[in-house]
């Protein structure tokens, strides 16, 4: 909520807001630049709002500029069940494409699939061959990959021609390589997402992205329920989110 807000911007005290933060996230207060704020859409409580920041925005800067992500298109998103993975499914899909999910942990398969995915696998050897047959052998237009690693060379190999592969991390652990014959032969492209970087080099960044994502919440999107923990409990939800214990997004409450 605002406390106060320049003259000149938008934004009068006591509206409700979210806005993005590269320190002092976990303050009860904080000062941000009116060009980082933006309104918190109707209908969603504050950790939903919060959960809705930096991985929807990430994903709606992916998957609409980088991307250039059309309604139709075929989209596979490996990794599927973390902040990065949820945000990826449930956009791709308010943007018309036909998505298809894979999960490492077989307990996320139900999970995933409540985000709307039209398929859900999971990420064990043959989820290239899984991917390949759901699309008549012809692969997707577009890969979200959060995970590289291993996963980055069936990723690369899942493309159809002209497809296009976001890279938004590497959470194997492994940066990977790519072997430019492939871009060549296929005419396929890999793509850096880098959306801190982006908002930081491009003043009104974060609220134009911002008010696309809330043009979609608007319209029906809604993240699944985050994970709270008060903020007293901080370690303990950082090691859980470090243990691979988190479907979603982890948001902490004062």
């Amino acid at each position: 909520m605002v406390v106060s807000a320049p003259e000149e911007s938008d934004f009068r005290p006591g509206d409700r807001v979210a806005a993005g933060a590269m320190h002092g996230g976990y303050a009860g207060r904080i000062a941000v630049p009116p060009e980082s704020v933006f309104p918190t859409a109707p209908g969603i409580d504050d950790a939903e709002a919060a959960a809705l920041l930096r991985n929807y925005h990430t994903m709606y800067f992916a998957l609409a500029r980088r991307g250039a992500l059309r309604a139709g298109e075929k989209v596979v998103v490996p990794g599927s069940a973390g902040g990065i993975g949820t945000a990826a499914v449930q956009l791709a899909k308010a943007l018309g494409a036909w998505v298809i999910a894979a999960v490492h942990r077989p307990e996320a398969i139900d999970y995933v699939g409540s985000l709307g995915a039209d398929v859900v696998l999971p990420l064990t050897d043959g989820w290239l061959a899984a991917v390949r047959e759901h699309t008549g052998g012809k692969g997707v237009n577009l890969v979200v990959d959060p995970v590289g690693g291993d996963a980055f060379d069936d990723a690369i190999r899942a493309l159809a021609p002209e497809g296009r592969l976001l890279v938004i991390g590497y959470a194997a652990g492994r940066i990977p390589t790519v072997k430019v014959n492939r871009l060549l032969m296929r005419n396929i492209g890999v793509l850096g997402v880098g959306w801190g970087e982006y908002f930081l080099t491009h003043p009104g960044a974060e609220q134009l992205f911002g008010s696309g994502v809330g043009q979609l919440v608007a319209a029906g999107l809604k993240p699944p329920p985050p994970v709270r923990y008060p903020l007293s409990k901080a370690r303990d939800a950082l090691q859980l989110l470090a243990d691979g214990g988190v479907l979603g997004k982890l948001v902490l409450e004062p």
